[in-house]
């Protein structure tokens, strides 16, 4: 229980983040985790962000109107639910590795625009 409590005070935290985000704070272009260290919980995150980031800029190339419900809240509950899931999968989690996480989903808006524009110039939309 006291998990549970202790995740969902990250989750606000993690909402005021992507909301301060939102607000047009600058971010630098997409990049890989650099994460301290790498094992399965930070593999499972990384795996999980790239399937994600992918549909997300797929979307956006094709012009989907689902790509324009995307915002802050439902990119909260994703990142929120990747870590629960992560977690669970590794059975082990790294409270560094979160907080990176976190603060790399912050930016989650280049992360999928410089991916589109990637496809984009590849034209390899699906």
């Amino acid at each position: 229980m006291a998990a549970k409590l202790r995740l969902r005070g990250r989750g606000w935290a993690l909402v005021g983040v992507l909301l301060g985000w939102a607000t047009g704070l600058a971010g630098a272009a997409a990049a890989p985790i650099t994460w301290d260290k790498k094992g399965a919980f930070e593999a499972c995150l990384e795996t999980s962000l790239d399937k994600w980031l992918s549909i997300q800029a797929q979307l956006q190339v094709n012009e989907d109107p689902a790509a324009a419900k995307l915002d802050d809240a439902a990119v909260a509950a994703w990142t929120i639910e990747t870590i629960d899931r992560c977690r669970a999968v590794a059975q082990a989690a790294d409270a560094a590795s979160e907080d990176r996480f976190a603060k790399h989903m912050a930016q989650w808006r280049h992360h999928i625009y410089d991916l589109a524009a990637d496809i984009r110039r590849k034209g390899q939309s699906d």
